[in-house]
């Protein structure tokens, strides 16, 4: 899981000449990121929806979440061309990011990726996955440990997580800002510095 590259959008640029340009923006590195998988053999050329609740206070204004999704064929390097579209609505103090999109034929699972880049608190909770029977019906499946309720002593069980571990970076259940339920997952990271990319451009 490596291999998948989150795309890092630009904050800041600069520099210019009269045939390319160099452009440079400053950004923060992935911090962490966890997965969800939803096994698929069942599901190919259906429609469906993933919703995530998340609730950020970054630390600054290129701090942030990024919610994403791909189709995975029979290995678990076999990555999909997936053309998922990503909307966000807000609900109270919370961001729902839905990831839209069709099954491939090819696809045997979807995996729906969170991750955080930068400095600050940020609560994930009530995640949820719905597919369309027939057009306008649409049928909620079950997830497991979708809420981070499940009495595991691994607060991830049940997903994939990032092998990146950091001093600035803390992972825990919160009972106190909740979505639904009883608890949510917080990252709390702290002292990550942004990184410069620059590319040319015509």
């Amino acid at each position: 899981m490596k291999k998948i590259l989150f795309i890092f959008f630009a904050s800041a640029c600069a520099l210019t000449t009269n045939a390319q340009t160099p452009v440079s923006w400053y950004h923060f590195a992935e911090e962490f990121y966890f997965v969800k998988e939803v096994p698929t053999t069942s599901l190919q050329g259906k429609n469906f929806r993933y919703e995530i609740a998340v609730k950020a206070d970054p630390s600054d204004t290129l701090s942030k979440v990024r919610v994403h999704g791909i189709g995975v064929g029979k290995g678990q390097e076999d990555f999909l061309n997936s053309h998922f579209t990503v909307e966000t609505r807000t609900e109270q103090e919370w961001t729902i990011y839905t990831v839209i999109g069709t099954v491939s034929p090819e696809a045997k699972k979807l995996w729906f990726y969170a991750s955080v880049n930068g400095n600050g608190n940020f609560y994930f909770d009530d995640l949820s996955f719905y597919i369309e029977e027939e057009p306008g019906k649409w049928r909620q499946l079950s997830l497991f440990n979708a809420s981070f309720e499940e009495k595991q002593t691994d607060i991830f069980a049940g997903y994939y997580v990032s092998k990146r571990r950091s001093p600035n970076l803390q992972t825990m259940l919160s009972k106190e800002t909740v979505k639904t339920g009883q608890k949510s997952l917080l990252i709390k990271t702290r002292g990550a510095a942004p990184v410069v990319s620059s590319a040319m451009t015509e």
